[in-house]
């Protein structure tokens, strides 16, 4: 009658193995609990001596030591004994089941994004997109976390979700608890691609995207999306997201029309291949300095370290200018973009700047 019991809880609880593994786990102290209380009066001994024997019983190690003597201590450790085996054979299968089920969850995107100060990226493109944005990413934050979410993938491909610090969240992007379980707030950027890459009306669905991660974001939190056609842009006017032309690797086609060289090197730049350039960065103890000091420095500094890298352009009041007059100044608030294609610390190389003008 009790295994029936006990048969027809499992079944009532069965798909939540959270609640099944704490069920068991009461059930399996309380038993522990009334064993140790029984056995103590029955046996007339310590607590600690029916604690021990408690253990031993229910772990079926058994060393025989100051057993049972009494016919009811006897008939106590014969009952309780046949149920720790029991009970403790479940809770190693709920235990069991727990893991599964949660290595299920996350696999399927079902569970809540756990990472923080990473990127999270609306409606998987494509394997071969994301895993170059995955290396283009680690290679200047070997570590950062990032998370996807997408209503029609049912699983990450294996060549993605075996990467660490991957995550999954299967979700309806007209619902807000996709949103919630994306956990935006804690991360830093959100990239919204577009339905369908080659369909112009796909910006419009990305501009509700857009719009409802506008909602759950903090002020920080940069919004990128992926503009299928340039002329949708118009629908963004009075979002903070930045727009991305998916069709940017055209620039490179013109630029072969005009210059049979630049066409390379705006190709090399649009894909990263050869690291994620350029890079921006803020001057604190260059300030005042001009344009032309800095890039004449800056050529003294790289060559003195056999560093590889180039001042690329400079950013006033967020508008970037690659080709500043000479006597520009650097001034507070400024930003520099550079070009570098090993390891390169900003800090190191200002520090150096400023020595070598001493």
């Amino acid at each position: 009658m009790f295994f029936n019991y006990f048969r027809s809880l499992k079944g009532k609880i069965k798909g939540n193995t959270f609640y099944w593994l704490i069920t068991v786990i009461l059930w399996c102290v309380g038993l522990f609990i009334a064993f140790v209380v029984l056995f103590k009066f029955a046996e007339s001994v310590g607590w600690e001596e029916s604690v021990w024997q408690a253990w031993q019983t229910f772990t079926t190690v058994g060393y025989g030591n100051a057993p049972a003597v009494t016919t009811l201590g006897r008939i106590i450790t014969m009952v309780f004994s046949t149920l720790g085996i029991a009970f403790v054979g479940a809770l190693f299968a709920a235990a069991f089941d727990f893991k599964t089920s949660i290595s299920e969850q996350i696999k399927n995107g079902l569970m809540n994004n756990p990472h923080k100060n990473g990127y999270v990226i609306f409606n998987f493109p494509s394997a071969n997109v994301v895993s170059r944005l995955i290396s283009e990413w680690r290679m200047v934050e070997p570590k950062v976390p990032i998370c996807i979410v997408d209503s029609k993938l049912e699983e990450l491909p294996k060549s993605i979700a075996m990467l660490p610090n991957m995550h999954y969240v299967n979700g309806n992007t007209l619902d807000r608890s996709t949103y919630l379980r994306a956990n935006l707030k804690e991360n830093k950027a959100v990239i919204v691609f577009p339905l369908e890459n080659n369909v112009p009306d796909s910006d419009g669905a990305t501009k509700t995207i857009v719009e409802l991660v506008e909602l759950f974001v903090e002020e920080s939190t940069r919004i990128i999306h992926i503009l299928v056609d340039s002329k949708n842009g118009w629908m963004f006017q009075n979002s903070r997201s930045k727009s991305i032309d998916a069709d940017l690797e055209i620039l490179a086609v013109v630029q072969e029309s005009q210059d049979e060289h630049s066409s390379t090197i705006v190709e090399e730049l649009l894909l990263n291949t050869k690291g994620a350039n350029p890079q921006t960065f803020y001057p604190e103890k260059i300030v005042g300095w001009t344009w032309g000091e800095l890039q004449k420095k800056t050529v003294e500094v790289s060559s003195a370290q056999n560093l590889r890298c180039n001042l690329f352009a400079i950013v006033k009041n967020s508008v970037p200018d690659s080709c500043p007059k000479q006597e520009t100044k650097i001034e507070k608030g400024d930003a520099l973009s550079f070009i570098a294609y090993e390891e390169f610390s900003w800090e190191k190389f200002e520090e150096s700047l400023v020595e070598v003008n001493l």
